[in-house]
C-alpha cells in the first residue's frame, strides 16, 4: 500500500515538482526520520493525556496502547492506514508552513520511509533469528523499550535520536524494569478516573 502510494507521488512529483526539487525532498526526509520517529514516539504516541476522554483513549488505544499491553499481538503491531494519512498530513502541512513546496515530493518520501519504518517495526516482533546485524541490532534495542523500561530506545528503524537525546541504552543489566513498562503510566488512581481502557492483568 505505501509502496505504491510512494511511488505515485514519486513520479507525480518528477514531472509537476522536477527531478531536483524531488531529490532534495526525498533527502531532507531521510535527514529528518530519526527526529521525526522520536518526537511522534515520545511525545504524541506515549502521551497519557490522550487517555482522559474516550474517544482519544479509544485513538490511543489502537495506535499505541494495545500495542505495549502485547508487543506480541500481530493485531497492532503494523499502524492502522488512516492514521498513516493522517500522520502525512501533518508532516505535508508542516512542510508547506514552512514553505517547501510543492509538497507532492514530501508526501511521497513521507509515504516511502513510513513503509521502511513498518517493515523494520514489523521485523522487530517477529519470530526466528533476524538475518543482519542492522535488524539485530533494531530488535534488541526495541525489546528493551517494550519489557524493561518505556522511557528508552524510541527509535525504530536507527538510533541515531536515542544517541542524541541520551534515550539509547543497550545493556539491559545497566537497567531496571519500569513499571509502567506495559501500561505507560495508565495504572492506579489514573486509570480508576478514566475508566476507558484495559489495564494489564493484575492491576
Amino acid at each position: 500500500l505505501y509502496a505504491g502510494l510512494a511511488a505515485g507521488f514519486f513520479a507525480y512529483s518528477l514531472v509537476t515538482a522536477g527531478v531536483v526539487w524531488t531529490l532534495t525532498a526525498a533527502l531532507i526526509g531521510i535527514v529528518l526520520l530519526p527526529i521525526v520517529e522520536f518526537i511522534t514516539h515520545k511525545y504524541v504516541l506515549h502521551w497519557l493525556e490522550l487517555a482522559k476522554t474516550s474517544p482519544t483513549a479509544q485513538f490511543w488505544n489502537r495506535v499505541h496502547y494495545a500495542h505495549h499491553m502485547d508487543p506480541k499481538d500481530t493485531r497492532v503491531i503494523l499502524a492502522h492506514p488512516a492514521t498513516t494519512v493522517l500522520l502525512v498530513a501533518v508532516l505535508a502541512g508542516l512542510a508547506w508552513l514552512v514553505g517547501l513546496r510543492p509538497i507532492a515530493p514530501i508526501v511521497a518520501i513521507a509515504f516511502a520511509l513510513f513503509g521502511f519504518y513498518e517493515i523494520v517495526h514489523c521485523a522487530c516482533h517477529m519470530e526466528g533469528e533476524a538475518r543482519s546485524a542492522y535488524m539485530r541490532r533494531r530488535r534488541q534495542e526495541h525489546a528493551l523499550h517494550h519489557y524493561i523500561d518505556e522511557n528508552r530506545n524510541y527509535g525504530i528503524t536507527t538510533a541515531i535520536a536515542d544517541r542524541l537525546f541520551g534515550t539509547r541504552i543497550v545493556d539491559k543489566k545497566a537497567l531496571k524494569r519500569s513499571p509502567t513498562a506495559r501500561n505507560l503510566g495508565y495504572t492506579g488512581e489514573f486509570a480508576d478516573r478514566y475508566p476507558y481502557l484495559k489495564k494489564p492483568d493484575g492491576e
